[in-house]
């Protein structure tokens, strides 16, 4: 056989692959120099070198596959895999941690998500499920699919179906990222979705889902060449360098790191930028690891400085899923900047950041365990097992800096006082619930002496889930203490006198049941978050909480007893959150807020009193507040309001101040969305042009180009009364305008019984805006309207264009009904100019 022919055939089966013309050329030249090994004969490692130099040649002079994404072989598998299903699709991808499961799911979702009619992509199920019940997960899922992703998520009735029907007769993309546990699968079990949707599910564990999916999907090892793309991309290898020394050095790392993406990733980062005779330094150290998996991950760790290591371990141990900005303040030292490490992890791949909040991947979250497992003396403690044995042995107590327990897992073990003055290094206790899923919170809890004390000299941060003793131990000096959350804890009063925490930015003292007064804020100045929520015998709050000037936000919800606040409340300058909703007993909010205030979010309801409303307000929630009396007038400010069901309102009317600022707020800020319950009975008069039936309505717009630039957004506006069968409920109200969904709820949802909402049979209007930026990026056509509602009855519905200038033709709206066609045009004399439509008897 001629080597020509044997050239050909190999340049026909590279060509049969789904890859790009460079790296068909490429594979086309490896091949040559392959097939030419066994013409001339030379030896192994002089063949792998020249192709290794090639592949880098061909990457630094074209960069091609510019999307960063290795492998698109893959992609296309998984794209054919998925394409055009008839009925619902599920589908399970597998692989081991780092395998890149994870990026092949994103790149699919990135490319494929706009042919739907909804998308979700609910990252890192297994950790966020740890933290959050399978009905939050459910109402991620609804947001993303009928409001968008990254809007804030609404709370979701759980009691009826009216967002399940909604999807049924979507087609939409859901992707569940990284699932540990089957229980996680019922976010998308049921019959919810339209046809033609695709699930896809990536795991780590192939037995769970595989009895549940359509289709299945094993991530292979990368190749050769992938390999060295990927780590060639990460380590950046520039026309400077000497290619014939870094092709044999790269080839070596591939070989060490066992094409691992993972462990190529982070090496090429480590790598990036130094020269060779670091890398062979390197090299050195991986041949020397004892262990052989993650070899990569393990050297570029090792490459770190102290603080980098710690704060890596930290977030391994104890911070993943936190908030970067809260880490880096736990983490911060006098002469060491955590911002700047945090950086650094990132860089190098070890650690990565998604929507604020910092992550480690599994595998490297289980090197980081190891790691604190092998230190002769550790400072970390995170395993129950060791913990007991810790306070039975004493042994390398004094060593002790962090300490984690899950409840969960040791419940009722038993702390001194002796073993804990040992601790004079400690700086972080974190006693927690590690999973959502239990009942009676309360229960869980560490026995203490009654006596106990624990050293706070370096604390600075300290979780402590139903902490057992009535009050602090006296004259605690925490001047370090940066956050306390006592959630459950047995705790009657916080003696303001014997306690100093100079720095303390957060305290959470939620469903501390015994709690009945608050300390004297004073000795914590520079508090920032206080949470009371569930304190159920708290009956007074402290005067001076008035002096603390970075408060910013205050939940006092469901704290049944109590029945004032001090006027001091109206002092706190920096104030964004106030919420009161439950405080049943609550007479009023006396005093005058100051001028200079930020904008306030009041969370009220159940409330029943009345309050002198905050000068800026953005939320205002009041549901099921019967003797709240009256709202003069709203802010430009205000984003929402919720009146459900304040029957000591009265009726709304159009002509007063409160109707007449409402109806001002398109025109004063017309580039922020609104919403707005009230009781109310009526549709302004001036909106009402044109009466239709049905739940639906097609608005034509003539000559869209011309409005473009007066194109503001869209107003709609109902009128409904509460089921007579069912008036206890709070209903939900559900517009679409083409592929955009806006949504509303009325009341709040955690009202504990049907008695403390109270039946209700009065009218309510609801009236939204949306910017045309949040409805649609698009101008098209045709804009198709809906309504759905559950748990009420629609009187008469309105929806309007609202444009920021007067049109020069008047003619530029049409109705289109499907039975009659019918036509109707409309203006008003007064900007903003108006469209409206609306149906009625």
């Amino acid at each position: 056989m001629s080597n020509l022919f044997i050239i050909k055939k190999a340049t026909e089966w590279v060509n049969g692959y789904s890859l790009s013309k460079a790296l068909l050329d490429l594979m086309i030249e490896m091949l040559v120099v392959t097939i030419l090994y066994f013409i001339i004969p030379r030896p192994e490692a002089q063949m792998v070198e020249e192709i290794t130099r090639k592949v880098l040649q061909k990457m630094i002079s074209e960069r091609w596959n510019e999307d960063g994404l290795v492998g698109k072989n893959r992609l296309e598998a998984l794209k054919k895999l998925i394409s055009k299903p008839k009925e619902v699709l599920k589908v399970g991808i597998y692989g081991l941690s780092g395998t890149g499961k994870t990026t092949f799911a994103r790149a699919l979702y990135d490319e494929i998500s706009c042919e739907f009619e909804g998308a979700s992509f609910l990252a890192n199920i297994g950790e966020v499920f740890e933290k959050a019940d399978l009905n939050c997960l459910q109402e991620r899922l609804f947001c993303d699919i009928l409001l968008g992703e990254n809007q804030e998520i609404r709370p979701f009735h759980r009691r009826n179906n009216l967002m399940k029907d909604k999807i049924r007769y979507k087609k939409v993309l859901i992707i569940l990222d990284d699932v540990n546990n089957a229980k996680q699968l019922e976010i998308v079990a049921g019959d919810w979705f339209g046809k033609e949707s695709i699930i896809i599910i990536t795991t780590k564990k192939k037995h769970l889902v595989q009895d549940k999916v359509d289709k299945f999907y094993q991530i292979e090892e990368l190749g050769l060449l992938e390999a060295l793309e990927l780590f060639s991309r990460h380590a950046n290898i520039t026309k400077g360098e000497s290619l014939s020394e870094f092709a044999h050095l790269s080839a070596q790392v591939i070989k060490y790191c066992d094409s691992h993406p993972l462990d190529l990733k982070v090496m090429g980062t480590f790598l990036r930028g130094k020269r060779a005779s670091d890398w062979k330094l390197q090299l050195e150290n991986l041949a020397r690891e004892s262990a052989r998996e993650n070899l990569g991950i393990r050297v570029s760790f090792n490459g770190l400085n102290l603080g980098e290591k710690d704060i890596f371990l930290d977030v391994a141990c104890f911070f993943k899923g936190e908030h970067k900005d809260f880490v880096a303040k736990m983490l911060n030292k006098p002469d060491f900047s955590a911002e700047k490490g945090i950086e650094v992890l990132t860089d190098r791949c070890l650690i990565t950041v998604s929507k604020g909040n910092l992550w480690v991947q599994s595998i490297m979250q289980e090197l980081g365990w190891q790691i604190v497992r092998e230190v002769d003396k550790p400072c970390r403690m995170l395993d129950h097992k060791n913990i007991r044995r810790l306070l039975r042995t004493e042994e390398g107590i004094k060593a002790i800096e962090r300490i984690s327990l899950d409840l969960t897992k040791s419940n009722q073990i038993r702390f001194s006082t002796e073993v804990f003055a040992q601790m004079t290094e400690l700086k972080l206790v974190k006693v927690f619930l590690g999973s959502d899923w239990v009942d009676r919170k309360e229960n869980y809890r560490v026995n203490l002496p009654p006596n106990f004390g624990l050293p706070c000299f370096e604390l600075r941060y300290l979780h402590w889930h139903g902490y057992q003793l009535e009050s602090y131990p006296s004259n605690v000096e925490a001047v370090e203490l940066l956050e306390l959350d006592m959630p459950y804890s047995c705790l009657i009063q916080i003696n303001g006198n014997e306690i100093h925490f100079p720095k303390l930015t957060t305290l959470n003292l939620s469903h501390s049941q015994h709690l009945e007064n608050t300390s004297n804020f004073k000795r914590m100045p520079n508090l920032e978050r206080l949470v009371l929520e569930g304190c159920r015998s708290l009956v007074t709050v402290d005067p001076s909480i008035g002096d603390l000037n970075k408060l910013s936000l205050m939940n006092l919800k469901d704290c049944k007893r109590l029945n004032s606040l001090p006027e001091s409340i109206c002092n706190l300058k920096s104030l964004e959150t106030l919420i009161l909703a439950g405080c049943s007993r609550l007479e009023k909010l006396l005093g005058d807020w100051e001028e200079g205030q930020s904008s306030v979010n009041l969370m009220a309801s159940r409330t029943y009193r009345g309050f002198i409303l905050p000068r800026k307000l953005r939320i205002l929630h009041l549901g099921h507040c019967k003797r709240f009396q009256e709202i003069l007038k709203l802010p430009s400010s205000i984003q929402e309001v919720d009146a459900y069901n304040c029957i000591s309102m009265g009726t709304l009317s159009w002509n007063t101040r409160l109707g007449a600022s409402i109806l001002q707020r398109i025109k004063m800020n017309p580039e922020s969305p609104f919403s707005i319950v009230l009781p109310g009975n009526t549709i302004p008069d001036c909106w009402v042009t044109h009466k239709v039936t049905g739940s639906s309505v097609t608005l034509k717009l003539k000559n869209p180009d011309r409005y473009n630039d007066d194109f503001l957004g869209f107003a709609v506006c109902l009128v409904f009364a509460p089921q007579a069968e069912r008036p206890q409920l709070n209903p939900e109200i559900l517009c679409e305008l083409n592929n955009f969904t806006f949504f509303y709820c009325c009341g709040e949802d955690s009202v504990e019984s049907d008695q403390e909402r109270g039946n209700n049979s009065a009218d309510h209007v609801w009236l939204a805006y949306r910017p045309h930026a949040r409805a649609d990026g698009c101008h098209p056509e045709e804009w198709k309207a809906s309504f759905k509602v559950t748990d009420c009855e629609v009187k008469e519905w309105a929806i309007c264009i609202v444009l920021k200038t007067r049109p020069p033709d008047r003619q530029v709206v049409e109705l289109v009904q499907p039975l009659t066609g019918e036509t109707a045009h409309s203006s008003l004399q007064n900007g903003p100019w108006l469209w409206f439509f609306s149906q009625g008897p």
